[in-house]
């Protein structure tokens, strides 16, 4: 189902922030997944996509997150520093072009529980990149 003009708050909430912020491309969400990190698991540096005019939007819903507990998310530099850690705090959204290299980091032994982390991804509406995505095989095993 399409969720553009979605009666969902987050959804309206990320429309209008996407429209202000790149207010020239008109996006289209494409995949939304939530992440479940657990203090033993290991994340890695990575890019949601290759081309410049993607965008990914995260959605801290982590209630009474506080800065001993980790589990930031690290954005990379071109040169391969922490140019930004952004806290998991609960109603935090972050957008950024799908080409910045991040990682999400687990949280800390204090944690006994997950790291949420809800993910939005866009691409121009029409691009070939969606119509390859609408084309693509869907595969489920049991």
């Amino acid at each position: 189902q399409d969720v553009q003009g979605s009666p969902w708050p987050l959804f309206q909430l990320v429309e209008v922030l996407l429209r202000c912020v790149w207010p020239s491309v008109d996006l289209e969400m494409y995949r939304a997944y939530t992440n479940a990190v657990l203090t033993s698991d290991v994340g890695f540096v990575h890019c949601d996509a290759e081309y410049d005019s993607h965008v990914t939007a995260l959605f801290y819903p982590n209630p009474g997150w506080q800065p001993e507990l980790a589990g930031e998310t690290c954005f990379f530099d071109s040169e391969g520093e922490i140019c930004l850690s952004v806290l998991p705090r609960c109603g935090r959204l972050v957008l950024f072009n799908a080409t910045i290299a991040h990682v999400g980091r687990a949280p800390s032994r204090l944690v006994w529980g997950y790291r949420y982390t809800t993910a939005l991804k866009f691409a121009p509406r029409g691009s070939d990149f969606l119509r390859t995505m609408r084309q693509a095989p869907v595969v489920a095993d049991s």
